[in-house]
């Protein structure tokens, strides 16, 4: 990555003319947290926390800030699609940035599917069959979203940019509108399973707000990115942040058990009409935010093919990348059909990989030369933070471990020059 061009070996680099803005960073950035998440995630840590959610979520998006100036900084510092791997390999060497270049593959290729799984139980809610096949028109959506990529950058963006204002439009609309329908009573007693239940739900609410590092493997395409990256997310964190709380907050008063938080919202307004029409804006959440992150992933994948850590086919053409993700998204849900494991799961063990990916690289970010106070400040709270937060993760970190081992005895056994 990092001395790419001082290595004979490796595939040349080739720089695509600058074609992405401020704009489209903020677009690419609140489609990239905003979707699935606040979709699916207040129900699970409704059931892990009661009431008392919604200090994990508050907790969060006070903290997302840190975080977010840590990755603008980076990209700013070094713009390279490898995003967090290329800080690894700055401050630890070749064969740990490789092994964490592994890892966020890997991290993207498990967590991306949870993405399909919402999508298809939205749509499948349309049809009025709830118990249908989740998991098969799941490998569609992933399909979709894998095809979605080739459209490019700036296409991509304009698609994104017109999807993403009228679905947060209908997002604030839909809480607005459930004012009404709300209880005080939902939010006694309000530590249902105590803090060590916040604490789980802190991790599992993490996947919500994981994102502002995949906007970092954009990088090799924006224009400017030292100033393009700190003035976009001055825009996305309060955006993110205030959509969480409010859609968190209004969700755990609305009385009801239905999982997916728009069609919850909606619902309680208008009924059975209502609940169509939450699956609907749902769906085209989901399937926004869907967009962003297997761009993400295809990004990655090709650096980690460039740099030779995946097969060198892979990083030629974006039409390989495409069809390997979407063959592995498929295999990744259909491991998940035939063990019977829960999205829950999936997503814990994805925060928890994610987060030792942020302890990594803000450990790098301070062992590396040159990398300038406000990348080292961000890097020292992003540190302390993710530390904490994994503290909670529990089985998910030891998954997360076992991967991020297996991984690196993956990059110990591949050639390094």
């Amino acid at each position: 990555m990092t001395d790419l061009l001082q290595r004979p070996d490796a595939a040349p680099r080739t720089t695509p003319r600058p074609a992405l803005g401020v704009r489209a960073l903020v677009v690419f950035y609140v489609s990239s947290l905003v979707g699935t998440g606040i979709l699916l995630v207040p129900g699970l840590t409704e059931r892990q926390a009661g009431p008392a959610a919604l200090l994990a979520w508050l907790a969060l998006a006070l903290s997302s800030y840190p975080f977010a100036r840590f990755f603008a900084e980076m990209s700013a510092w070094r713009p390279d699609a490898s995003g967090l791997a290329a800080m690894v390999e700055a401050g630890f060497g070749r064969r740990p940035g490789r092994a964490a270049a592994l890892l966020l593959v890997a991290t993207y290729v498990i967590g991306n599917p949870v993405m399909g799984i919402v999508s298809a139980r939205c749509l499948l809610g349309l049809l009025g069959q709830p118990d249908g096949p989740v998991y098969p028109i799941a490998i569609g959506f992933m399909a979709l979203s894998a095809a979605f990529t080739l459209l490019g950058l700036t296409a991509g963006a304009r698609v994104q940019t017109a999807a993403l204002l009228v679905l947060l439009l209908g997002l604030g609309g839909a809480v607005v509108l459930a004012v009404p329908r709300f209880d005080a009573g939902e939010y006694t007693p309000f530590l249902t399973h105590g803090w060590g239940g916040v604490g789980i739900a802190v991790v599992t609410a993490f996947f919500s707000f994981l994102g502002w590092e995949n906007v970092s493997t954009l990088a090799e395409q924006v224009d400017d990115p030292a100033r393009s990256y700190r003035r976009a997310i001055r825009w996305a964190v309060p955006i993110v942040g205030l959509l969480y709380a409010a859609v968190t907050a209004a969700y755990l008063a609305v009385p009801g058990d239905e999982p997916v938080v728009i069609t919850a919202l909606l619902g309680a307004s208008f009924g059975d009409g209502g609940a169509i029409a939450g699956d609907l804006l749902a769906l085209g959440l989901a399937v926004v935010a869907t967009n962003a992150w297997v761009l993400g992933a295809t990004r990655v994948v090709r650096a980690a093919a460039r740099e030779r850590i995946l097969p060198r086919a892979l990083g030629d053409r974006p039409v390989r990348a495409t069809v390997a993700l979407a063959l592995a998204y498929a295999a990744v849900l259909g491991a998940l059909t035939v063990t019977g494991t829960g999205e829950e799961l999936v997503l814990v063990v994805t925060s928890s990989a994610f987060l030792l990916l942020y302890v990594a690289a803000a450990a790098a970010a301070l062992r590396a030369r040159g990398t300038g106070r406000a990348l080292r400040a961000t890097a020292v709270v992003t540190l302390l933070i993710a530390a904490v937060f994994l503290s909670f993760a529990g089985t998910g970190l030891l998954l997360a471990l076992f991967l991020a081992a297996g991984c690196a005895a993956l990059a110990g056994r591949t050639p390094t020059s």
